[in-house]
């Protein structure tokens, strides 16, 4: 009997022994080390750089283009010293600057394998999922605790595109000045007779061809635009917050300034834009938009009419652009 135990007890321990050589040989495996290292440095490269945010939810709603006006400005930023900073830009009290309540998050982080990351020093839930960050807080609406989700993307993400006026053609007319283009020295009355009624622009391009110019009295015209396709640049632009990545249909109608903009995805055009512009008589060629200096009519006749439009490119250079228009 002893010496049935003895070699029982014998086996036990040489298989004890073959169970943790096996786990020890499976720690120290160079494939698994190798995977692993590769993955964190797939991870943090990712990781590391500039991130916007793009989408903004409560309780599974997106946010209103009013709440969201402020919130696209949010951003977050990461090191490659494993340190980073969200910030979050939200509605302030003073009136002159709607966005002046800035909420800031910093700290450390580690990464830990694939898509998995451990923050310190944030109060909210923050995770790395596919290609977002998406942070999870608490917010208090009519005294019921909901919570926000709140997705970033990198700021080179190709759903942002470049929304440079070279390339979409858009006329910026949302951009507003202090300068005051009010010049009564000179009398336009025959100025306004030329140019009252509808114009449309002389192009065959897909969408563009559908632009026109409408004249309503001596001081105000109708400007409508369209594009074939929007991206999410646009979106954001007009404060409209959907989901990452962008879904097969969107339809939406927003109301910003003296312009309205309809995004429908199931439209030939799928980006309208109506403006209704006030305009000033400079002289017998020259008509100005009000209170904005990169957008003038040249009258080079009674049926042609051309719209100027300087902008800033992508390289902070100054560019121009010009469109003629066939009185109808």
């Amino acid at each position: 009997m002893i010496r049935i135990k003895t070699y029982k007890s014998i086996l036990c321990i040489l298989l004890s022994l073959t169970l943790f050589s096996c786990d020890s040989d499976n720690d120290s495996n160079p494939e698994n080390n190798e995977q692993v290292s590769q993955d964190i440095m797939v991870t943090k490269e990712k990781l590391i750089g500039d991130w916007i945010l793009v989408s903004s939810i409560i309780d599974n709603e997106n946010v209103s283009p009013s709440a969201f006006e402020c919130l696209k400005k949010s951003t977050a930023t990461f090191n490659q010293d494993d340190t980073y900073e969200v910030t979050f830009l939200k509605l302030g009290s003073n009136s002159t600057n709607l966005c002046s309540r800035t909420v800031t998050q910093s700290g450390t982080y580690t990464v830990v394998g694939l898509n998995s990351v451990t923050f310190f020093n944030f109060d909210s839930e923050i995770k790395l999922i596919d290609d977002t960050l998406q942070i999870t807080s608490k917010v208090t609406n009519d005294n019921e605790e909901q919570n926000q989700i709140d997705v970033f993307i990198r700021s080179d993400n190709s759903e942002l595109g470049e929304n440079q006026a070279e390339e979409t053609e858009e006329v910026e007319t949302d951009n507003q000045t202090d300068e005051d283009n009010n010049d009564d020295t000179f009398d336009g009355t025959e100025v306004i007779q030329n140019i009252l009624g509808k114009w449309k622009i002389d192009s065959d391009k897909d969408c563009l061809q559908k632009n026109t110019i409408e004249f309503k009295s001596q001081s105000v015209f109708e400007f409508i635009q369209h594009k074939k396709n929007f991206n999410r640049r646009d979106l954001l632009d007009y404060n409209v917050s959907v989901s990452y990545p962008l879904p097969e249909s969107i339809e939406a109608t927003i109301i910003k300034g003296n312009s309205t903009v309809v995004f429908d995805t199931s439209a030939e055009c799928q980006f309208i834009k109506t403006s209704t512009l006030e305009y000033v008589v400079k002289d017998e060629k020259t008509i100005a938009l009000k209170n904005n200096p990169r957008v003038k009519f040249v009258l080079e006749d009674s049926t042609t009419i051309k719209l100027v439009h300087t902008f800033t490119d992508s390289d902070n250079n100054e560019q121009i652009r010009e469109f003629i228009y066939k009185k109808l």
